[in-house]
């Protein structure tokens, strides 16, 4: 290759490369004022609500991603989730960053009935929390219990409702696109996380295990995961499986990781913390598929849960 065309493929290059730099420090590093992103909520509303483009953007996005029997086009939700942003005045997504797809591709046979919840019995709950979280606006705002019968034993659901859930760098413009991206796949922004405990004469346990809800309008089930951190630490994300024995009047958790997934032991010990306590036979009686319809612009028929 001539010594003008090398110089010219090189320079040409290293502005390819100068720019995705630049763009992926822009993505982790540009913040947004407080007050722009505690309103994000507000404007996408106001947006369904008054702007026919958005509202239609929004619906046709949730058709591809929660109707079991809707083909998802990803160049397509690629980009009525962009005109999502540009609407909401938030920055374009670039495509390798764009991981999303369906969330549903099954659906019950018919509307399964409604969930019975008894009260739930004497126990103290301590959620224990990274200061870091709670500052940023992620603190716990509440706890549900539905309490029923299961095998001899005594189960109660858990339904814990945190502020926001902060993907990256909290006000980040990667941490606004996952707010944009819940309210359109979630229809809310708050985050919701489901866990059983379980009381038994052989013993007591919390169990972290999935669910199912089922849309109201399509009947897809849309699996929930399981919440559970293992040994993961704060600046990770997990969802996993897990049984793990308490003893005593009460039961503390830890939220180790920025999704706020739970255990019994703390993975970030050097975390100053923050502690919400809570005597589960005084919270509100609730299940999962109760709390998403109070808080998300979805609506559930009801819930399927697996016997824990």
């Amino acid at each position: 290759m001539p010594r003008s065309r090398l110089r010219v493929a090189l320079i040409a290059l290293s502005v390819i490369t100068v720019a995705s730099i630049l763009a992926a420090l822009f993505v982790h590093q540009h913040r947004f004022a407080a007050s722009e992103v505690k309103g994000l909520e507000e404007r996408f509303l106001e947006a369904y609500a008054h702007d026919p483009e958005f509202r239609e953007a929004v619906e046709s996005l949730r058709r591809m991603v929660l109707d079991p029997e809707a083909e998802f086009d990803r160049g397509r939700a690629f980009e009525l989730f962009n005109l999502i942003l540009s609407k909401l005045g938030l920055p374009s997504m670039p495509p390798e960053y764009f991981n999303w797809g369906k969330s549903v591709s099954s659906k019950a046979g018919a509307p399964p009935p409604p969930v019975a919840c008894g009260p739930p019995p004497q126990l103290v709950l301590r959620i224990v929390q990274p200061a870091v979280d709670v500052e940023a606006g992620n603190g716990v705002e509440g706890v549900y219990a539905c309490s029923f019968s299961t095998d001899g034993a005594t189960a109660v659901e858990v339904t814990v409702v945190f502020g926001d859930e902060d993907r990256g760098s909290p006000g980040s413009t990667e941490d606004l696109w996952y707010d944009a991206w819940r309210l359109v796949s979630w229809g809310r922004i708050k985050d919701v996380e489901t866990f059983y405990v379980v009381l038994s004469e052989q013993g007591d346990y919390v169990k972290f295990q999935g669910l199912a809800l089922v849309l109201n309008r399509t009947l897809g089930l849309r699996s929930v995961a399981p919440i559970g951190s293992g040994g993961a630490g704060f600046s990770t994300s997990a969802h996993r499986e897990g049984l793990e024995a308490f003893s005593g009047p009460a039961l503390t958790l830890y939220v180790n990781t920025w999704n706020h997934a739970l255990s019994t032991v703390d993975a970030n010990p050097e975390l100053e913390k923050r502690v919400y306590t809570y005597n589960l036979s005084g919270v509100s009686v609730a299940s999962r598929v109760d709390v998403e319809n109070t808080l998300s612009t979805l609506r559930y028929a009801s819930e399927v849960r697996l016997r824990p």
